[in-house]
């Protein structure tokens, strides 16, 4: 394969890997090398006898990746605190939204991804978030067809399985063959169209900001959920925060201490408004994204990104 072929391939190519390793790993710089080490062995080793360039780097940047996660999941294992996956903010998203459904790109949806094997999160990510065939999932798996049907079902049936994660029912269903109108988390509220997701933002920023006890109340679930990462580098929880009494008083040592006097705006982050907290030259102190529970247009979990090493690729 000549240099000019490379190149082209590259170029159309790399935002669907990028956005694969990134579902698969869930940390961008990882991602990156990925791709780049796909790109690399096609040049050091060619590929003219390939027919299909799409499914064969795919499968490529697929067997790397299970590979990587073998080796991530040992070392998560020795991880200070829950671990979350790198927020993608403002032009990161872009490799993912040229290529997948859009109901896929949250961040609720990239955690969610974390109960999974490493088998069944592939299939997941390829059947619901690319809307691939199964006979196209099990060449790019190599793996029977039939397999691969009942990776997704072991997936589906983990997922629905935990419902105080308010998986999104729209991505259950839509993996099922259907294709509803998005009643998720962050877009609308199921049953009543009344859009949640900035202003639900702007209304949790401002009393977050300003310590509004009752607002919080008001805005929170009684279920509740915090979920804080910090890696052992800044000070946060090291178990999930669970209750609303607990949450909210946690969210007002964060608001009062770490994150008092910081600057925050309302940006896209995996696909969807969250809240990006800077200072200085604008660098990112951390970020929270809101999982909203559409029947009841509350928040039901908070995700707060604060580890420095999952920020540095931020750009305001």
């Amino acid at each position: 394969m000549d240099e000019r072929t490379i190149a082209a391939a590259y170029a159309e190519y790399r935002p669907l890997l990028f956005s694969i390793a990134y579902r698969m790993l869930g940390v961008a710089a990882d991602a990156e090398d990925i791709v780049q080490d796909v790109f690399s062995a096609i040049h050091s080793y060619g590929v003219s006898s390939v027919r299909e360039m799409k499914p064969y780097l795919c499968k490529m940047t697929m067997n790397r990746c299970l590979n990587e996660l073998k080796s991530a999941r040992k070392r998560r294992e020795t991880y200070v605190g829950p671990w979350l996956p790198e927020p993608l903010i403002g032009s990161a998203n872009e490799p993912l939204e040229a290529v997948e459904q859009k109901e896929t790109l949250s961040y609720a949806f990239q955690v969610m991804l974390d109960r999974l094997t490493p088998l069944e999160r592939a299939v997941f990510v390829l059947r619901t978030a690319y809307e691939l065939e199964y006979a196209e999932i099990a060449a790019i798996m190599e793996r029977a067809e039939a397999y691969c049907r009942k990776l997704v079902s072991n997936a589906r049936r983990k997922l629905e399985a935990k419902p105080e994660a308010q998986v999104k029912a729209q991505l259950i269903v839509q993996a099922k063959g259907a294709n509803p109108e998005p009643a998720s988390a962050g877009f609308y509220a199921a049953g009543s169209g009344e859009y949640i997701g900035r202003q639900g933002l702007e209304r949790f920023l401002e009393a977050f900001s300003q310590r509004d006890i009752p607002q919080l109340v008001a805005l929170l679930s009684e279920d509740a959920v915090l979920l804080t990462d910090g890696g052992g580098r800044v000070r946060a929880a090291l178990k999930p925060i669970i209750t609303r009494d607990r949450v909210i008083a946690l969210l007002d040592v964060i608001a009062s201490r770490s994150l008092f006097g910081v600057s925050a705006d309302i940006l896209q982050v995996n696909g969807q408004e969250a809240v990006v907290f800077y200072e200085g030259a604008q660098r990112v102190k951390a970020v929270i994204c809101l999982e909203w529970s559409p029947m009841l247009n509350t928040v039901q979990t908070i995700y707060h990104i604060c580890n420095p090493d999952k920020l540095l690729r931020v750009k305001m």
